[in-house]
């Protein structure tokens, strides 16, 4: 072979070298590009291509009520009071019904509350066979009043109301003098008629007839003294310091009466102060200002009942500011 024919040889194996090194060039640089460029995403494509879901609705709050504030135990027993005092008005002007729901409300905030206790027990009573088949007529006085009248004679001013059902009387405010009522137990003490002494021996006809003796004036104060016995065997000291004073009254210089009169008056004052202190420890400060009031009726210069009545009112109106209700509108005495 010609060294010219080699020579275009070797000439035509470089230029297919380097044709095959360029096409390899190529194919590397597109291989590259064509990894820099990033498809989108399949599921990208899919969601787009899917309808959008609608938001989910947060839930509808339900409106919230405010809670009921519950009253303190004290609280509830002044409200019970106050309520059972309502109910004395109630059954004072005849109307029972009324004060039948009154109470259950009472009771329903105070189970022991003493007053409404007391009026639905008289409520649901029988006058007759409570107060008992024994009785005495009374004439009703100018000032009397059948809650004064039970005082005196049951011992008890709330006990009117079966005091009135006893005389079937539908108000117990309906009293007028000069009524007759029928008050329970015996009348009071009278002393016994005088016994006649036999006749002697005969007398001579010419004598004149012995002259019956006449009859004792009735002896009042010795009936109240003895009224005023019975009522504070029966530990009633209202009624027994009002018969022994009446007696003291009607005779100044009888000894016995003044000295009962004093010893009853000084009981009833100290009954009185236990109780009303003890209803002030009840926070029942109507009872206990109605008690220091009684006793500064018997005693005005009594400074302990003057105090005390004075610190249950200024209790009583705050309990009214902080609770509610009216104040009291009693004048200090």
């Amino acid at each position: 072979m010609s060294p010219r024919i080699l020579e275009n040889a070797h000439r035509v194996l470089a230029f297919r070298n380097s044709a095959l090194r360029a096409s390899a060039l190529v194919l590397t640089a597109a291989a590259i590009l064509a990894g820099c460029a990033t498809p989108p995403p399949a599921a990208d494509s899919a969601a787009a291509a899917a309808p959008a879901r609608p938001a989910p609705t947060a839930p509808v709050a339900a409106p919230v009520v405010a809670p009921v504030p519950e009253l303190s135990p004290a609280q509830a027993k002044a409200q019970a009071q106050r309520l059972a005092l309502d109910a004395v008005d109630q059954l004072q002007n005849g109307d029972e019904a009324a004060a039948r729901l009154t109470l259950d409300k009472a009771t329903a905030l105070d189970p022991t509350n003493d007053l409404a206790k007391k009026l639905h027990d008289q409520i649901k009573a029988d006058a007759q066979k409570e107060l008992g088949p024994v009785f005495f007529r009374y004439t009703v006085q100018r000032d009397d009043s059948l809650s004064k009248l039970a005082q005196q004679y049951l011992g008890d001013r709330f006990r009117f109301y079966i005091l009135a059902k006893y005389n079937d009387m539908a108000s117990p405010n309906i009293l007028a003098a000069g009524q007759v009522i029928k008050i329970p137990g015996r009348a009071p003490a009278t002393p016994p008629p005088p016994v006649m002494a036999p006749s002697a021996a005969p007398v001579a006809e010419t004598a004149a007839p012995a002259a019956a003796p006449e009859p004792k004036p009735r002896d009042d104060v010795a009936d109240l003294l003895q009224k005023g016995k019975d009522l504070e065997a029966a530990k009633n000291l209202e009624g027994a310091y009002a018969a022994y004073s009446e007696a003291a009254r009607k005779t100044p210089v009888n000894a016995e009466a003044v000295r009962r009169r004093d010893a009853s008056r000084m009981a009833l004052l100290r009954s009185l102060d236990r109780e009303g202190t003890q209803a002030f420890q009840r926070q029942n400060l109507d009872l206990a200002i109605s008690k220091w009031d009684r006793i500064l009726e018997i005693d005005p210069s009594n400074q302990k009942a003057r105090l005390e009545r004075e610190r249950s009112l200024e209790l009583k109106k705050k309990m009214a500011d902080k609770f509610g209700g009216t104040a009291p509108s009693a004048a200090p005495k």
